[in-house]
């Protein structure tokens, strides 16, 4: 898959790229997005979890893969990272994917993630021709469930003890999703 820039609005999702290395560092220390990051993946031994250049060369590498559409959230006249939003676990046989985001400190509450997580999944519906889009988040994640109700994605139940913290306990997980039959997906 080859990587695209969207321009929406008063930001613009593009790709992540090598030279991305300070946002990459501010968000993997940052310590709002680590509460409801997964621990460290199974075969991650080399610390690239943790470190900035290779957690972004993964980002990078993801498209090539075609399985994981990465973007970064910026604000289109600045061009300051406001965060991420993926399409991820893309499976073009089954026409099903899942979008994931964060943002950094300086961009919560200010509609952000609604814009990138709208913008991402119309361009998944569109481009990539998904039919089922799902969102999953820590049930204690209220600001996550409010973004996912704000872009149409229904609330289909609850995953219990569905995910792994940070903390290594298990926790539970809201899974919400849209189907590209839904009514479309509101813009931002």
């Amino acid at each position: 898959m080859e990587p695209v820039e969207i321009a929406a609005g008063k930001y613009q999702l593009r790709p992540w790229n090598m030279q991305d290395v300070e946002a990459a560092r501010v968000a993997l220390e940052d310590p709002d997005i680590q509460r409801w990051r997964a621990p460290r993946p199974p075969g991650d031994d080399d610390g690239t979890w943790r470190d900035p250049k290779a957690w972004l060369a993964k980002r990078v590498g993801f498209w090539a893969e075609g399985k994981h559409a990465c973007f970064i959230i910026m604000d289109a006249v600045t061009g300051a990272v406001l965060g991420d939003v993926s399409i991820q676990h893309i499976d073009t046989h089954l026409r099903t994917a899942e979008v994931g985001y964060w943002l950094m400190p300086e961009a919560r509450g200010a509609g952000v993630a609604t814009h990138g997580v709208a913008t991402a999944s119309r361009w998944a519906f569109g481009a990539l021709g998904i039919h089922r889009l799902t969102l999953i988040h820590a049930a204690p994640n209220t600001a996550s469930c409010a973004v996912a109700n704000r872009t149409g994605f229904a609330l289909e139940g609850v995953m219990r003890d569905g995910s792994v913290g940070p903390d290594g306990r298990h926790h539970d997980e809201h899974l919400h999703a849209r189907l590209a039959t839904d009514p479309p997906v509101p813009a931002a």
